[in-house]
């Protein structure tokens, strides 16, 4: 089973997805915040990560800019709505 990580503070949105990718048999750790997303990470492996870009407390491109840095290669898509 896959591990993947969800970084995204829209509850129905995420609720949504974690729902999907759970119906596909993935095993999906759900995040609202950059912090929490960092923490989460050191104490856990992931085959994949599915981050928002506009979360609180650190952007998800914020956090991958920060784990990229460190050697971390994990794929990553970002989910984002940047409009107003």
């Amino acid at each position: 089973m896959k591990n993947i990580l969800l970084l995204e503070d829209d509850i129905t949105l995420a609720e949504t997805l974690v729902e999907l990718l759970e119906s596909e048999s993935f095993n999906v750790t759900w995040v609202k915040d950059g912090e929490a997303a960092l923490e989460t990470i050191y104490k856990n492996n992931f085959d994949f990560y599915l981050f928002d870009v506009n979360v609180p407390l650190l952007s998800g491109f914020e956090l991958l800019k920060s784990l990229r840095e460190y050697g971390n290669k994990t794929p990553t898509i970002f989910l984002t709505a940047l409009s107003d």
